[in-house]
């Protein structure tokens, strides 16, 4: 036992090694810990929060992103639909439209060639009373007409 004592000693020496295993390793280990323990708690956790509430910020972002990107989409499908229902009913209504105009046009030609026709029988009704009258009158008129020429000869011409 008396021979382990002095490679004690021995190793108990300070050598200036590199790495020299002495009574101040587990001093620095404590140290190193503290120093770790430290950092952690005013370094490393706060950063580490701050970064996790930024990823769960941006999380949450692409999240409503999502959410607002979706209901764009049936909101445009939405405008698709209706404004497809507008161009239909109004098609429709366009093609009432040009029937009834159609429609009206047809009547009213029915209506002027009915106005036409009735104007017309009105002038030959008209025409065959004034043709009827004169017919009455020409044998009054030849009559008048023969009687001016036998008062007043004809004049000859040489």
């Amino acid at each position: 036992m008396y021979s382990f004592l002095p490679c004690v000693y021995i190793s108990l020496e300070k050598t200036g090694g590199l790495f020299d295993i002495d009574g101040t390793l587990p001093v620095l280990l404590v140290q190193f810990f503290l120093l770790v323990q430290l950092l952690s708690f005013l370094l490393f956790n706060p950063i580490q929060r701050i970064l996790k509430q930024r990823e769960d910020e941006i999380e949450n972002n692409l999240k409503n992103a999502r959410i607002s990107l979706e209901e764009v989409e049936k909101l445009q499908q939405k405008i698709k639909r209706i404004t497809q229902v507008i161009r239909e009913r109004h098609q429709l209504r366009a093609k009432e439209i040009e029937s009834k105009r159609q429609t009206v046009l047809i009547l009213s030609k029915k209506y002027m060639e009915g106005e036409l026709r009735q104007t017309r029988q009105t002038m030959v009704l008209n025409y065959r009373k004034s043709a009827s009258q004169a017919n009455e009158l020409v044998p009054g008129v030849v009559d008048e007409i023969n009687k001016y020429l036998k008062v007043r000869p004809p004049i000859q011409h040489i």
